[in-house]
């Protein structure tokens, strides 16, 4: 409890006064349906899983990416200057790098499969 001051204990001898004590202290309360969720659920979870696997992503910053662009694909289709105008430069350039590894640039390769 010391840990925990705002903790209150309720106890009943029974399962109905339970019961009873719940539906007490929900009737002064409002209780959201399906449609009444907090701020920020229905988000893209599994988006928001791989924004955080790019490097430059962080916790703090994942939701201000999202807010910037639309999608995933929307991210991915930024210049390097697009992407560092929402991360920054150095995250920037390190998400930049990441997402395009591999592309050919002016007939080269620049990721070797072989390596």
């Amino acid at each position: 409890m010391l840990h925990f001051p705002r903790v209150r204990i309720i106890w009943s001898s029974s399962p109905y006064g339970v019961a009873d004590i719940f539906n007490d202290l929900k009737a002064s309360a409002f209780e959201p349906g399906p449609y009444h969720t907090e701020a920020g659920a229905g988000i893209n979870t599994a988006a928001e899983e791989l924004l955080r696997c790019l490097p430059g992503v962080t916790a703090k910053n994942v939701q201000y990416v999202m807010n910037k662009v639309g999608s995933v694909r929307e991210l991915c289709k930024l210049d390097r200057k697009g992407v560092q105008d929402i991360l920054g430069v150095e995250p920037g350039n390190a998400c930049y790098d990441f997402m395009h590894r591999g592309e050919r640039k002016t007939g080269t390769v620049m990721y070797d499969a072989k390596a």
